[in-house]
């Protein structure tokens, strides 16, 4: 977020009205806006009646500060609510919730259904292990309303309803960490003081005392005689009278004067010492009052601790700063309570009532309905035109597309039958090719069989198909001739293997010969012959058929 959408963040105070906004940038303040417009004299907000120079002033300090906002963030003075931390079971945030509304009544002056109350769980409880100390801060249902009605005059949106000590806790923690120990936080306002007692970034207490600047000036009014005009020119420009020795009450003339700073002091040792005997290790002083000469150096007498006055470069180093005529450390609050808007706050506690947030909620959901029912029908009419238009387009793709396909079809026909005409012609082709590698094949084997048998062997059949073995059938006087033609005709490289089946003997009882000698044993003497069949498969690789197509070719087979 960046130059625009932060809310605007009001602190109202006594006598002025602080105005401020804070802009970040991935998790780092860039920009601070803030500016202070004096209130009249008369003016009052706790006595209510006309708002209009409340509500005039707001407008004149965000023209000034250049603040632009459609929400705010506005805090309730920590004297005007009920805060205190507390150790309770640890529960989920509704059954917190019930526990602590039941246990209000005994901490609030007034009727329970006139408050308005939120909580925030901080962590373990130091004082009582085992249970979880809860922030609860309840504030009169009244004095919400009077926030509600001043922000909606103004046309701004309340988002949150804070408290301004927590906004005092933000600022601390931004402070680098000192020495192990207390860090007092201190914010002396024109009618009390508010007094935080945090350790390690955690809150632990927040107290409001009644010794404000009012108070300190009506002190030195009394002791020195003077107006209440010329007693706070006193204490702005010189200061707190008699207290330049080693402590206080050393100049008897200035009674009053002593007792505030003792009662201040006092608190501040008495919030201290509600921890035991920790050791107070920083005090940080802020608000208007912090800046009379000599108060810090009178505290730092009492406690031992001198306090820091945080500059806004300390505290927001890489922000520009809006230069405005207004003191920055009176609206260090505002700027604080600003930073809830950045996200860059610890706390969560908001004191609008339950039943606005719902109301809102609602609202939204209802926006959010009628957001949707707008933009469906919208929708919907934009669907229908585009639609209209969609279909008569793709009328024209469909016809092309029908097109197109019947003219695919037909060139799918085409190609299938070139084809086919294809296939038939390789068939041909290779019908052609091999018949004379098949007829010199046979030539050869012939000639293979005709070197390799002996005279005695007669050849009965001899067949050779394209995809069939080569079978021959014969007979031969023994087994042996049998063999030497087997072997010869596996020695043949046109053949890949050769079997013999069906090898059997077998006899024959010749005629009576036809001779002068023959003689009747001679005419009935049987002979024996062996019949054979042999199997021999012709090799189908490309290597063996280039040697078959070599042995067709005139003088391969020599």
């Amino acid at each position: 977020m960046l130059f625009g959408g932060a809310p605007v963040s009001i602190d109202i105070g006594s006598r002025s009205v602080k105005v401020a906004q804070v802009h970040h940038r991935r998790g780092v303040v860039r920009l601070i806006r803030y500016a202070e417009e004096r209130l009249p004299s008369e003016f009052h907000w706790e006595a209510g009646g006309d708002r209009s120079a409340l509500i005039a002033a707001i407008r004149t300090a965000m023209a000034r500060a250049g603040i632009r906002a459609r929400s705010a963030i506005m805090s309730l003075p920590r004297r005007h609510v009920t805060a205190r931390i507390s150790p309770f079971p640890p529960a989920e945030r509704a059954q917190l919730r019930r526990v602590v509304e039941y246990d209000l009544s005994d901490h609030v002056p007034f009727a329970v259904d006139q408050v308005v109350m939120d909580l925030q769980s901080l962590g373990a409880s130091r004082e009582q292990p085992g249970l979880t100390d809860v922030m609860v801060v309840a504030a009169q249902r009244e004095f919400v309303r009077q926030h509600l009605d001043l922000a909606r005059r103004l046309g701004l949106r309340l988002v949150t309803l804070t408290v301004d000590s927590l906004a005092l806790h933000d600022l601390t923690r931004r402070m680098d960490e000192g020495p192990v120990g207390l860090t007092l936080t201190v914010d002396i306002g024109y009618r009390s003081a508010t007094i935080n007692v945090s350790q390690a970034g955690r809150l632990w207490l927040t107290r409001s005392v009644p010794l404000g600047g009012e108070q300190l000036t009506a002190a030195i009014r009394g002791d020195l005689g003077l107006t209440a005009e010329e007693a706070e020119a006193r204490k702005i420009t010189e200061g707190i009278p008699g207290q330049t020795g080693d402590g206080l009450g050393r100049d008897p003339r200035f009674q009053r004067v002593s007792a505030w700073l003792e009662n201040l002091c006092g608190e501040l040792r008495r919030s201290g010492l509600s921890f035991g005997q920790a050791a107070v290790s920083r005090v940080f002083l802020l608000g208007a009052g912090s800046r009379v000469p000599g108060l810090a150096e009178a505290i730092a007498r009492e406690l031992g601790v001198t306090p820091i006055s945080p500059s806004l470069s300390d505290l927001f180093p890489y922000a520009r700063i809006r230069d405005d005529t207004s003191a920055p450390w009176s609206c260090l609050l505002a700027i604080g309570q600003a930073l809830r808007g950045s996200g860059q706050s610890v706390w969560t506690i908001s004191l609008l009532p339950p039943e606005l947030a719902q109301r809102r909620r609602r609202r939204q959901l209802r926006m959010l309905g009628a957001s949707a029912g707008a933009a469906a029908v919208a929708a919907l009419i934009v669907g229908y035109l585009l639609s209209a238009g969609a279909i008569g387009h793709l009328e024209v793709q469909k016809k092309d597309l029908q097109e197109d396909k019947a003219v695919a079809d037909e060139q799918q026909a085409q190609v299938a039958e070139l084809l086919s005409a294809r296939d038939q012609l390789r068939a041909q082709v290779e019908t052609v090719i091999a018949a004379p590698r098949r007829r010199y094949a046979a030539l050869e084997l012939l000639r293979t069989i005709s070197q390799a048998a002996s005279p005695e062997v007669r050849l009965v059949a001899f067949t050779m198909g394209e995809e069939q073995p080569l079978v021959i059938r014969g007979t031969a006087p023994d087994p042996g001739a049998v063999a030497d033609l087997e072997t010869a005709l596996s020695a043949s490289p046109l053949v890949t293997e050769v079997s013999v089946e069906n090898a059997t003997r077998t006899f024959e009882r010749p005629g009576r010969l036809a001779g002068p000698r023959t003689t009747r044993r001679e005419e009935t003497r049987s002979s024996e012959s062996v019949s054979f069949v042999i199997k021999a498969r012709l090799w189908s690789k490309p290597k063996q058929q280039a040697k078959t197509a070599a042995l067709a070719r005139p003088g391969g087979a020599e």
